[in-house]
């Protein structure tokens, strides 16, 4: 940790003061750094970590200078996800392709195995970087064997002799240095996808237009916890425009992008990556991703958006973490669904709308108005639209005609807009394959708005019989 004053530069204050002035750009405050020793005693022990957010940040180690790294998300050496999730991401992605777009996925390495050698030689030599990189390149193959198509990131492991460090010294989010490396890899396996040949193409250029401040989310917690400070990091910021039309035409009423990215808060605009994407392979991408909303949030709103049921694309990106849950069962039962909108433009077998009160409130019941029909599980799926898209939880009770019950909990992140619109698969795995739907419950929102009502849907899956996935039941 170090102590700040402002009577003198620092090398790296000095680096970034003189790069913004060549830039044209605002010169960086200037710090003084002064070391006080190793991380404290409470940033060493785990039960520190005690919280949602802290959790996140679970173990700190000291790196070298100003380097920290986590233990649980930097210096993990496994990767992948289970069989059942990588069955269900094939699921998925044969729903995309049912429907002509591709999936990509950005399986993004963690700072441990690009960033090792800012470790101390402790914390190196405890770090088994070759079990890390094996099970990340068979995390790879795995991927491929579903039909997904994903780079593979390791020519960027152990970075060495770069000016620009791949990710930020104590910071979860890649450098707009490390995104541009990314994108180039990522770009040549992009023009490998069938199709993307006729993908109209653009010149285009990235500039620098500034310093990147960064006061980094390790950096953070590490002063929460001990209370000393550290210096805010600077690097290059970027921005990408076509060449030749100053970027105006960019996202015009003209444009209809053919490669979309969805991802986390590392695709957003403060690291370029989709910028870079469009440099390397001169396609332009409409990007779509989320800030804070893990790695299913810009999925969803995309897959739920009027853009993408009207103007699907040919690729469609998706950058996250490798520490994500990929067999994450109440996802796929969400996702799958929506890549077809759900019920929309399908015959539906039940319908009402429903005022919600207080409480349970029963908004379907087979045979109520009309025979009972045969709604067995493997077949059919529910979709919701609730009047108020301020909506972003909802709980409901699923009740089989042989008294069987599942509770299932609709989520999605309140950084997107879901327009109220949720749709998820009935239970088929198993023994639950051949029950009878008898009704559907909605348990209203805590903070229920004013005057909600919900359109309720039941219809046949685009495709029925296929594997499903399991929650919580009584």
């Amino acid at each position: 940790m170090h102590r700040l004053s402002n009577k003198w530069f620092t090398p790296s204050a000095l680096a970034a003061a003189l790069l913004a002035s060549a830039h044209g750009a605002q010169a960086a405050p200037q710090y003084s750094v002064q070391r006080t020793g190793p991380l404290c005693a409470v940033a060493q022990n785990p039960a520190s970590y005690n919280t949602k957010y802290l959790s996140f940040f679970t173990t700190l180690v000291q790196g070298q200078g100003d380097w920290l790294f986590r233990t649980q998300y930097d210096l993990r050496t496994d990767f992948g996800t289970t069989p059942f999730g990588y069955s269900q991401l094939k699921r998925l992605r044969d729903a995309l392709k049912a429907k002509g777009v591709e999936l990509m996925v950005v399986y993004q390495p963690t700072r441990g195995l690009v960033n090792r050698e800012k470790l101390t030689p402790q914390e190196k030599a405890a770090f088994d970087f070759d079990l890390a990189k094996k099970n990340y390149l068979a995390a790879v193959a795995n991927f491929r064997k579903a039909g997904i198509w994903v780079t593979d990131l390791s020519p960027l492991f152990d970075e060495r002799g770069v000016e620009t460090d791949y990710y930020f010294k104590a910071d979860h989010h890649w450098t707009p240095a490390g995104a541009d490396r990314t994108a180039k890899l990522v770009a040549e396996t992009l023009k490998q996808i069938p199709g993307f040949d006729d993908i109209p193409k653009k010149n285009y250029q990235s500039k620098v237009t500034g310093l990147l401040p960064k006061a980094g989310t390790l950096h953070k917690t590490a002063t929460q916890l001990c209370g000393s400070g550290y210096a805010t990091q600077y690097v290059d910021q970027y921005e990408t425009e076509a060449a030749g039309d100053g970027g105006d035409s960019l996202f015009g009423d003209e444009s209809n992008p053919q490669v979309t990215l969805v991802g986390t808060s590392n695709s957003g605009p403060a690291y370029n990556f989709a910028g870079f994407l469009q440099q390397h392979s001169g396609a332009e991408v409409l990007n779509m991703a989320v800030s804070g909303g893990g790695f299913e949030s810009a999925l969803m709103q995309y897959m739920s958006s009027k853009e993408f049921h009207e103007n699907p694309p040919k690729v469609l990106i998706w950058e996250f973490a490798t520490h994500y849950d990929l067999a994450e069962a109440s996802f796929y039962r969400q996702a799958v669904p929506m890549v077809n909108n759900g019920c929309e433009g399908r015959p539906v077998v039940l319908k009402n709308q429903v005022k919600l009160k207080p409480g349970v409130n029963e908004v379907l019941v087979n045979g109520k108005q009309q025979p009972l029909r045969d709604l067995r599980g493997s077949d059919y799926q529910v979709d919701l639209r609730f009047s108020d898209p301020s909506v972003h939880e909802a709980k409901t009770t699923i009740w089989y005609l042989n008294g069987r019950r599942e509770n299932f909990k609709l989520e999605q992140s309140d950084r997107i807009d879901t327009g109220g619109r949720y749709a998820f698969e009935l239970r088929n795995e198993q023994d639950w394959a051949d029950l009878n739907l008898l009704s559907l419950e909605i348990h209203s929102p805590e903070q229920m708005p004013q005057d909600l009502s919900v359109d309720v849907s039941v219809c046949k899956r685009a495709s029925a019989g296929g594997i499903n996935l399991t929650a919580h039941t009584d």
